[in-house]
């Protein structure tokens, strides 16, 4: 994924399907009390008010779960299915770790994964015959979507994807209510066709900019024109979107501007593996905001080192470090750092979105900073996790906004990530179908879903600028906006 031609810029926070409790603990728990396991076990006692908290949002009809869970009979059926998923880690959907070498110090909100306590009540009630008990209804959770929807935005002729090659395809919305200024608080991507849409990018454009309304009147409003892996026009970065998040929502403490004039863009990543497809009409659901907050999101991409000095020299490199997975390696690791530059503003980092491609299995990232303090330790684990293409999610820091991890100029933010490319590896045979291979083959960083990535995009929290009426690119730079090209040396994130 590229974040295009922006490093930082604003964006929204990127949620997952799981529990709607924030409260929720990371189970990290290794002991369950005596008490904790009932000497009858039942489905409506026990088991249902897990299955609600924790999968009943996905898994009813309707959601995006591939059954329901949502009665006695459906939960007794996937039994034995849901408590081998629920044991090796693969469900709920959630691939935060908590590991000896790299544990953030901070929790993280709508954590759906389930404490040791409950994945013993589900063992001792598969094992005690999988009583039913007394009946007791059902409260279905919601299905992740966006509520009090101000606008939906969607192409006016659809894109039929084909070939045997990625395509990378923008269309250009006009918001309604362009001339005055609107603060973004939630938005939901509807994929029109999920099988291809590998993911999508808002952009958003000041629509004063002469270069803005020359790409207007060649271009058109909802009409799909490719803009290639490199071209995706931007000032700003509002929502990245990829399979298996729920929608973005935010309160009126931190939003993302939408200034007047201001021109969106979507870019979605289509991902045809061979094949001519339907026509698709993907749409954004959008959800404004009149009041004034006190802090705006951007983010910074951090990753995907092609060469050094960023990209660490590796035991597989020919001639000096190279991105390059070997063929039939089950267990292959790149690792890159990246010093930070200088930063305005106080820029905390919110939330961590990891991208890589279909074989990734692990990625992780650490700071390392210059000037540490007692609240902000000399190293510390940002994020840490496997990986699952088909479940990517964002992960936001569960503290409050002064208690976020800071980052400042000279910090070294420390990014690993780990590869199967062997057949060993399930999602194997899926990127071979796809690319017409009929073995592993060397694999290099790119744009193509055949090809890999190791990127951390972190979402930061800086103060917005004082209400004033009116807002442009020009005060979000002196609120501590840094130029996009200052950032992107900044960074050090690169792209081949």
């Amino acid at each position: 994924m590229r974040v295009p031609s922006v490093v930082f810029a604003i964006v929204a926070v990127l949620g997952g399907c799981g529990g709607d409790d924030s409260e929720s603990d990371a189970p990290m728990d290794d002991q369950v009390a005596d008490d904790a396991v009932p000497a009858e076990v039942t489905w409506y006692r026990d088991v249902q008010p897990i299955v609600g908290a924790k999968c009943a949002s996905c898994h009813q009809d309707g959601g995006i779960g591939p059954f329901a869970l949502t009665s006695y009979e459906a939960g007794a059926e996937n039994a034995a299915r849901m408590l081998h998923e629920v044991d090796r880690g693969a469900m709920p959907p959630f691939d935060a770790q908590e590991q000896a070498d790299c544990t953030p110090r901070h929790g993280w909100v709508d954590d759906p994964r389930l404490t040791e306590a409950e994945k013993a009540i589900l063992h001792a009630w598969v094992d005690g015959g999988k009583v039913a008990g007394d009946p007791v209804d059902f409260p279905l959770p919601a299905v992740p979507t966006l509520d009090n929807v101000s606008e939906t935005l969607v192409p006016t002729v659809g894109w039929a994807t084909s070939g045997d090659r990625d395509q990378f395809v923008c269309v250009l919305f006009d918001p309604m209510n362009t001339n005055q200024l609107k603060w973004l608080t939630g938005l939901q991507v509807n994929p029109d066709n999920d099988l291809v849409v590998h993911h999508a990018v808002i952009t958003e454009l000041d629509g004063t900019k002469p270069e803005t309304q020359q790409l207007v009147a060649e271009r058109g409003i909802g009409l799909p024109f490719e803009c290639g892996e490199m071209a995706t026009p931007a000032d700003f970065v509002v929502h990245i979107w990829t399979p298996g998040n729920q929608p973005m929502e935010t309160n009126g403490e931190i939003a993302v501007p939408i200034l007047p004039n201001a021109k969106l863009v979507m870019q979605i990543h289509y991902h045809p593996a061979g094949t001519t497809h339907l026509p698709d009409k993907t749409s954004i659901d959008m959800r404004y905001s009149d009041t004034w907050p006190s802090k705006m999101y951007f983010v910074a991409a951090v990753g995907n080192a092609f060469e050094a000095p960023e990209l660490l020299a590796g035991g597989s490199d020919r001639n000096g470090p190279e991105f390059r997975i070997p063929m039939n390696d089950e267990l292959h690791a790149e690792h890159m750092r990246f010093t930070l530059g200088a930063l305005e503003n106080d820029i905390r980092l919110f939330s961590v979105n990891p991208h890589m491609h279909l074989l990734g299995t692990h990625i992780q990232a650490t700071i390392e900073r210059a000037n540490p303090t007692a609240a902000q330790p000399a190293r510390e684990c940002l994020a840490n996790g496997g990986w699952n293409f088909d479940w990517q999610r964002t992960y936001t820091y569960d503290t409050d906004l002064a208690s976020l991890p800071a980052i400042a100029e000279g910090d070294v933010i420390d990014v690993k990530c780990e590869w199967n490319n062997s057949r060993s590896n399930p999602f194997m045979e899926r990127m071979l179908a796809d690319a017409g291979l009929g073995a592993p083959i060397d694999i290099t960083l790119g744009e193509q879903t055949t090809n890999e990535m190791c990127l951390e995009i972190f979402g930061v929290s800086v103060n917005a600028p004082p209400r004033n009426g009116r807002i442009s690119l020009e005060t979000l730079k002196l609120a501590g906006t840094p130029p996009v090209a200052e950032v992107l040396k900044r960074t050090g994130t690169r792209r081949p």
